[in-house]
């Protein structure tokens, strides 16, 4: 299963910073001895202040209605560096607060200078490794990965991250040799073990993929991939009810968690609950936007919202980054046929789905779009009306 690609910001511990002066003593009272207390906790060392800015700007990160302050956190973050230039962890938090807002170039220079100052750092590998993933480029992930592992072969980290684009690759092989190299070192890796239940989900072997996933759950139970691991187990046996359960459990442990946001949005959405859909999908864009399948997520949740235009934006989106995207394409001549009465332009875009998607049967729904065989409900919200 696709793991989050290292964004996980390190914390720095902070006391809390106070002033305060002693009270005026009465004007009237003889013999007033004026004392001022001045309290120093004012940072002084470099570090302190780098902690101190830190500490800001991470509070800025967190989401308020879905959304973080990056303008606000980059500031401090920037700050922190400025009063820290050697720590490679500040750069890192600044690159990764650079991509959150998708400002690739700018987060790749943040990486490349925290590598410079340590060149074992595997976090700013994993997510510039994630840039390439996120565009479809696996195998350039995965040379990120590999020319990293060269120097430092027995990195869990970044074995992990290989192993997880090589999932998303289809190439599971290589994707468990991975997954072995790091269970050599340790049996209990719990990223390894997430990642080997997953390749054997995708291999279709339903029987290992749940034995690993709940032994892995008995060995470290307040884990949200585990929890969402096993509730896409159940998703795939059509068990909806206990799927959304243990996405709910992944949530409650790590409310910003992708996985577990794209898959309760992907079941709302099933049921037609589009608000559910939004926020959670949404969720998954505040945390990754390069996120093609959770703008594709946002887009499908703003057509059942009846937003039509908004959701050919996102669509537009998605198709400017990834031009041959299948699901995005088909999604957009739905649109265009169902709710924007463009049928011209919805029928050009299904022809371009045909001659991108695998195994599309003769009973496939395109066909009868194309021959104007779908009959189409009118919506009393339509934008264009």
């Amino acid at each position: 299963m696709k793991r989050a690609p290292g964004i996980i910001l390190v914390m720095f511990l902070l006391l809390v910073v106070g002033c305060g002066t002693a009270q005026k003593q009465d004007k009237k009272e003889k013999k007033v001895v004026r004392k001022t207390i001045q309290v120093t906790n004012q940072p002084k060392e470099p570090e302190d202040w780098a902690k101190y800015y830190t500490k800001k700007g991470l509070d800025a990160l967190q989401l308020k209605n879905g959304k973080a302050d990056f303008k606000t956190a980059i500031s401090y973050l920037k700050k922190a560096v400025k009063a820290y230039p050697t720590s490679p962890t500040l750069l890192y938090n600044l690159g990764l607060t650079y991509q959150r807002t998708g400002d690739n170039k700018k987060a790749l220079e943040y990486y490349n200078k925290a590598l410079e100052l340590n060149p074992k750092y595997s976090r700013p590998v994993v997510n510039k490794a994630a840039m390439y993933a996120n565009k479809l480029e696996y195998n350039r992930a995965i040379e990120v990965c590999e020319t990293f592992l060269e120097e430092n072969e027995q990195d869990k980290i970044v074995l992990s991250a290989e192993a997880g684009f090589y999932l998303q690759k289809g190439d599971y092989i290589s994707a468990i040799q991975s997954v072995r190299k790091i269970l050599i070192q340790d049996q209990k890796d719990v990223d390894a073990l997430k990642n080997l239940g997953m390749i054997y989900y995708k291999k279709k072997d339903t029987g290992l993929a749940t034995m690993v996933t709940v032994n892995t759950l008995s060995i470290s139970k307040d884990d949200a991939g585990i929890a969402n691991n096993r509730g896409v187990l159940f998703a795939s046996k059509g068990d909806h009810s206990r799927a959304m359960l243990y996405f709910n459990n992944a949530l409650n442990i790590e409310p910003t968690n992708k996985a577990a946001n794209f898959n309760m949005g992907s079941i709302a959405m099933q049921y037609g609950d589009a608000n559910t859909a939004f926020e959670r999908f949404s969720m998954v864009l505040a945390q990754d936007p390069d996120s093609i399948e959770g703008r594709i997520g946002v887009a499908l949740a703003l057509r059942g919202q009846a937003k039509f235009v908004d959701s050919e934006k996102e669509y537009q989106k998605v198709l400017d980054t990834d031009p041959n995207n299948a699901i995005a394409t088909f999604n957009l001549g739905v649109l265009y046929y169902d709710h924007m009465n463009k049928k011209v332009e919805a029928k050009r875009l299904f022809r371009k789905y045909l001659s991108l998607a695998e195994d599309v049967t003769d009973d496939d729904i395109v066909h009868k779009y194309l021959k104007d065989e779908v009959k189409i409900r009118p919506s009393e919200d339509d934008e264009d009306e």
